[in-house]
């Protein structure tokens, strides 16, 4: 077993990362710039199996649920129905953790360029790895086409459904060609909502790169921190700035802010986008006061980001995972995200089956 650690993607060689990926969480900016300090997440090279991983290594149960194998197993946050004494077993269960998973679900799994991919030695690898450790291996947010998840079942793993990805794959080369693909009632309410902005004499914009001016930035922060104060998250400008700033400086002229402002010029609404060849991805919206009164919302998260991904060059929006109605009213469609547990591990087997059971329900009803 030869497994390497690093506190950083950008410590890994280059030939696991793309210039130009289709998805913008799949570049090296993404993985280097979108980080906290209290992340807990790491990079694991694995010269044998050809790829590195990203992982998140966990002592116990605080902080960042959809990167904790027992809650996602559990569907925490997505109104699954379990026994709570079984979750507790869980947690007992997986108090140490080692949980190959990345920051906004994306990849996680990275195939070097100039190896062959061997996902077999992948898992015995990481399977020594987090033994050495202490620690309960697992597999969260995974597509379902992603070439690890075979070699998985084939071992006896379980694998489940644990979320939905929302992402609006096309929005036509133009708003007519979107509006077209929805039925003739959507189409009323889609126009009434993109109109709201003349009609409340508000505007909207899109800066590029160098464009994102000190000044944009600093009205970003000041409405990203409105809505962490609404979520009940305290707002902290000089942090979210911080952040920002990081995205701005990795992506360059792949960091996009789109604003909304009211009939004063004050900026309502704001969100934050990174390009890819192909999808656009928004990464927090801001709200501030007067938003809701112009549906400002509905601006930056959507219409805006798909304007965005037409000048650009692109087709899609990525939405991310969470309520659906709203993004399925705007053209997304769900993909499944899998995570998958070892046999050893009954309690959290029990808890994922239920929750791919619950997942499967809602898709046929």
């Amino acid at each position: 077993m030869t497994v390497t650690e690093y506190a950083t993607a950008d410590e890994l060689p280059g030939t696991y990362w793309t210039a130009d990926p289709a998805d913008p969480r799949s570049a090296l900016a993404w993985l280097t710039a979108n980080r906290w300090p209290e992340d807990g997440v790491r990079f694991l090279e694995i010269p044998g199996a050809g790829a590195a991983c990203a992982v998140r290594t966990q002592d116990d149960h605080s902080g960042f649920p959809r990167m904790n194998c027992t809650d996602v197993a559990a569907g925490t946050g997505r109104d699954v129905a379990q026994p709570e004494e079984d979750i507790e077993e869980a947690r007992t269960e997986g108090l140490r953790q080692l949980n190959v998973c990345a920051l906004g679900y994306g990849q996680s799994v990275f195939p070097a360029r100039d190896a062959k991919f061997d996902a077999d030695t992948l898992l015995t690898d990481l399977e020594a790895y987090a033994h050495t450790q202490g620690r309960l291996l697992t597999f969260l947010h995974l597509d379902e086409d992603a070439p690890v998840v075979p070699f998985l079942r084939e071992r006896g793993w379980s694998v489940g459904v644990t979320d939905r990805y929302f992402h609006i794959v096309d929005v036509g080369p133009d708003e007519t060609a979107y509006l077209a693909g929805f039925s003739a009632h959507r189409r009323r309410r889609l126009r009434r909502e993109l109109a709201s902005l003349e009609e409340a004499g508000a505007s909207a914009e899109i800066h590029r790169g160098d464009e994102v001016t000190a000044l944009i930035q600093q009205e970003v922060a000041r409405l990203e921190a409105c809505s962490d104060d609404k979520h009940g998250i305290p707002g902290d400008r000089a942090r979210l700035l911080r952040m920002n700033e990081r995205l701005r400086h990795a992506f360059g002229p792949r960091y996009c802010v789109a604003l909304v402002r009211d009939r004063h010029g004050t900026a309502v609404a704001s969100a934050t986008a990174l390009l890819g060849t192909r999808d656009v991805l928004p990464r927090m919206v801001g709200l501030g006061p007067g938003s809701k009164e112009i549906g400002a919302y509905f601006h930056v998260a959507y219409h805006l980001m798909a304007r965005l991904a037409r000048d650009s060059g692109g087709r899609g929006v990525l939405l991310s995972t969470g309520t659906a109605t709203a993004k399925l009213h705007r053209g997304a469609t769900a993909r499944p995200l899998l995570s998958a547990v070892p046999p050893a591990a009954r309690a959290h087997t029990a808890l994922l089956r239920r929750t791919d059971a619950a997942f499967a329900a809602r898709e046929a009803s």
